[in-house]
């Protein structure tokens, strides 16, 4: 699942030019948002298991629940987001090669967003790191409704 979500992010790096080819600005952008939520989830909970391992049990059970109420919104962007590639590349040699790079693209963006979360002050971490469970059941965390603009805009666009 980790290579679904490096996938996924790098709709984030390459919206730009993969919209440009697509002709769909907003649905780029759209679904790049949708999925940085995805990923700013991801990295905290990653940054958590470095700086306050003890939380680390209890931070994993709750985003294991989060990633199972969230697994069809999920697949839905990878789909989407593979879709987009496919659409961008000339031929299977061409998106197989662009599915790489923006998978690697994608684990760098997740590696940066982990250091920005761990360069707060220490005690705003640890207070995040303790606070996850609870943000995750938060409607912060909700992504079908937080996103629910962005996503009714995505779905006007068939798979």
């Amino acid at each position: 699942m980790t290579r679904v979500l490096a996938i996924l992010a790098a709709a984030m790096i390459c919206a730009p030019a993969l919209a440009a080819e697509q002709a769909g600005a907003s649905y780029a952008s759209d679904l790049s948002r949708v999925y940085a939520a995805t990923q700013f989830v991801q990295a905290r909970k990653e940054g958590c298991d470095t700086a306050e391992p003890e939380t680390r049990k209890a931070n994993d059970a709750a985003y294991n629940v989060w990633r199972k109420q969230h697994q069809g919104l999920l697949d839905e962007l990878e789909k989407r987001f593979l879709a987009m590639i496919r659409g961008a590349s000339t031929d299977q040699k061409d998106y197989s090669k662009n599915v790489g790079k923006y998978a690697g693209e994608a684990l760098q963006n997740l590696e940066e967003l982990k250091k920005i979360f761990l360069a707060q002050p220490a005690q705003e971490v640890s207070r995040q790191c303790h606070g996850f469970p609870e943000y995750l059941k938060s409607g912060e965390a909700d992504l079908r409704k937080r996103y629910a603009a962005e996503l009714k805009a995505i779905r006007k666009r068939k798979l």
